[in-house]
């Protein structure tokens, strides 16, 4: 791509509310399949350049200032509230699992256990770093019992460093294994080897921006204590994900490009003799469980609502287990000798189905009293199973179910400090988009307000990438509901919560469907008097914070206020960095293919800015160690935005300091700092969108 640039600073003149900080525009072009683009903030993809995080430290200023005659006070000290509850993991309560999470309600981070007679404290993550922002991700026991293995994250970033500790000495080895990326951590059968996923090592200063190629999988050797390539084909897109079946451990890799739907596995007893087990990249196949004769993968080949089929050991062939049905499949649990399959029904809840291990629908019924969301299946103890269960109003229940007298127990249930769930309405339904479509709709209020069309409503979206937004409390939205609010999400096409064809519907030449729904569930909701547009308040993280943008975009001032987040927010540029080459699937390539670039300027949110049109009242967030939709996306929007602001509507930054990708849901963020970025966006909206 040939580029030509003028640089030409120049100050932002002052917007008509107050002075924004000073934003340097350097006016640089590059020609893209005979089409002149501008893009005045191009400097800002150097975003750890010194001119930047001294641009993006004085924008938290004024966002912090802007608030502070707003409830942000208030609503700081109500989620900090609803943050403190105890806090155990499933396994806790599994006679069969030697490990759990525990919380007390105080500890930032969740602390990691080994169980017995006086469970051992393994890992405290609260005392990695000063701040806490050093974080666990994953955790594997050794099958002699003799190591933990676990990895972590700095600030934030994908990048994993892996250790390994001696559970005897308690001591870490002195090893840390660096560069791990999107893996999964794995023992050999012997103990001896540490098998994960990883990339060459960037170069100086690049870490969080240069593109992610050439992934491998390597393991360590605890016997010459030495890193050796395990498996890596010369192909720079793809990445593996390692499983070892069976007793001889034969070997199973999952091969994936990029975020795309279609993968691939190879099978083997020896890296030598590795084969292809399923169709090479014609679809989806996850991996969910491995008997004597096979594997058993969920699938969308010839099935657009998924079904489970098995691969034979022996010849590859493919034998349907559980036929496609009119819900979408999105998970089965193996548990003593039956198959517990996941559906999503009608109002996106589960619809747990139970088959014998040939496929038979079982005479067993799945607890009718139980709805929700349904997820963590695990046997316990003879004849029993584990499950959790949340909804958006009802935290996570653990309940026991004995199969044989069907008898059914809560064991746990998470309490909300200040937040009763029976308070709570949670509806499900319908509304007709554009074209007709009919697209899900969950709408959350507290029982005791009155809801009506001055009411201020939280609309939340993602629409992409065949994810499914299932109903699931977190306790972010409890200050928003007690100060009388609704909360609002819309299942937009490009998600998978009905199957393959609903993510092809908002994808590639149909991703402005998704936009589309986005609006037309503000305008359903304003047609019941369920609040109005000007008390609506549109949220969307990643993939959804392209949706509030391009949505926002499309419809200027329509919106009481917009909060895009961690958003992919130049649909031109986002393959240039770490794994944005693999967005393809969803976006295209529009640097290198013609059809692709067309449609994108149309829909991306920093070039369809125009100027002097009056936008909603904005406050994007991001975060400034994010490595995965890099944070300049947030900068150049935010900053020609304010330029190009006509109306007294503010346009402001949040970038949240040693905070990634997580900054979007909050996940690899300790407590505090969720507290406060939920609570900034929270305050900005109310300030905007309460009558």
């Amino acid at each position: 791509m040939k580029k030509i640039f003028l640089t030409l600073i120049i100050l932002i003149s002052c917007n008509q509310i107050t002075d924004y900080p000073f934003t340097p525009k350097e006016r640089e072009y590059f020609n893209l399949f005979g089409t002149t683009v501008l893009d005045p903030y191009f400097y800002m993809e150097n975003f750890q350049s010194e001119k930047v995080l001294k641009w993006s430290k004085e924008q938290n200023k004024f966002t912090e200032n802007y608030l502070r005659d707003s409830k942000y006070t208030q609503i700081q000290e109500k989620l900090s509230e609803a943050f403190s509850s105890e806090y155990f993991s499933i396994s806790y309560f599994n006679e069969k699992r030697d490990t759990y999470f525990y919380n007390s309600g105080i500890e930032q981070h969740n602390l990691f256990f080994l169980k017995g007679d006086e469970p051992s404290l393994l890992l405290n993550p609260n005392t990695w770093s000063n701040d806490q922002t050093i974080n666990l991700d994953q955790t594997s026991i050794s099958p002699n019992k003799k190591y933990l293995a676990y990895s972590t994250s700095d600030g934030g970033v994908d990048w994993r460093t892996v250790k390994i500790r001696n559970l005897t000495t308690g001591l870490d080895l002195e090893v840390e294994i660096s560069e791990v990326k999107f893996s999964n951590i794995i023992w050999s059968q012997d103990s001896s080897k540490l098998y994960y996923h990883k990339y060459p090592k960037p170069e100086e200063g690049k870490r969080l921006s240069q593109q992610s190629y050439d992934a491998a999988l390597y393991y360590f050797d605890l016997t010459s204590m030495k890193e050796f390539l395990f498996f890596g084909e010369i192909n720079k897109e793809e990445n593996y994900k390692l499983s070892f079946i069976g007793e001889e451990e034969n070997i199973l890799i999952k091969v994936i490009t990029g975020s795309e739907e279609e993968n691939f596995y190879l099978y083997g007893p020896s890296i030598e003799t590795l084969e292809a087990m399923t169709p090479m990249n014609e679809a989806s196949f996850n991996y969910v469980h491995a008997d004597d004769e096979g594997v058993f993968f969920i699938t969308n080949y010839e099935a657009s609502n998924y079904r489970l089929v098995k691969v034979s050991f022996n010849d590859f062939e493919l034998q349907e287990i559980i036929s496609e049905k009119d819900l979408a499949l999105k998970g089965v649990a193996f548990v003593h000798n039956l198959m517990l399959a996941d559906y999503i029904d009608a109002d996106m809840t589960s619809k747990i189905v139970i088959f014998d291990v040939n496929g038979e629908e079982d005479i067993l019924k799945f607890p009718s009293e139980i709805a929700g969301t349904i997820s963590n299946f695990q046997e316990s103890g003879e004849d029993k199973i584990l499950f959790s269960v949340t909804s958006y109003t009802n935290p996570q229940k653990y309940f026991e179910y004995n199969l044989v007298n069907d008898d059914l127990q809560m064991i746990w249930e998470e309490v909300i400090p200040g937040y009763n769930p029976d308070d709570y309405v949670e509806i499900a339904t319908y509304f007709s988009s554009k074209d007709g479509t009919q697209i899900p709709i969950t709408y959350s209020y507290k029982s005791s307000i009155e809801i009506n069309s001055r009411t201020p409503v939280f609309l939340y979206g993602y629409g992409g990438y065949n994810i499914s937004i299932r109903p699931s409390f977190t306790p972010k939205y409890v200050a928003w509901l007690e100060m009388g609010g609704v909360l609002a999400v819309a299942n937009l096409r490009g998600g998978g919560e009905l199957g393959k064809s609903w993510h092809d519907a908002g994808r590639l030449d149909t991703k402005q469907n998704g936009f589309d729904d986005f609006l037309y569930a503000s305008k359903f909701l304003e047609d019941k008097s369920i609040g109005n547009r000007k008390t609506t308040v549109i949220s969307g993280r990643s993939n959804g914070g392209l949706l509030v943008g391009a949505t926002l975009v499309q419809n200027p001032d329509y919106f009481g206020a917009a909060l895009p987040a961690v958003g992919v927010l130049d649909m031109l540029r986002f393959t240039e960095f770490t794994e944005g080459w693999g967005w393809r699937g969803d976006y295209g390539s529009p640097l290198l293919n013609r059809e692709d670039f067309v449609r994108n300027i149309k829909i991306s949110p920093y070039h369809q800015l125009k100027i002097d049109e009056c936008y909603s009242p904005t406050l994007t967030t991001t975060g400034r160690r994010d490595d995965r939709v890099v944070p300049s996306h947030s900068y150049k929007f935010t900053a020609r935005l304010q330029e190009y602001q006509g109306c007294n509507n503010p346009v402001l930054l949040y970038d949240a300091p040693r905070a990634g990708h997580g900054s979007g849901n909050g996940v690899a963020m300790p407590k505090w700092k969720r507290i406060k970025l939920f609570s900034i966006e929270q305050a900005f909206a109310l300030k905007h969108v309460s009558s």
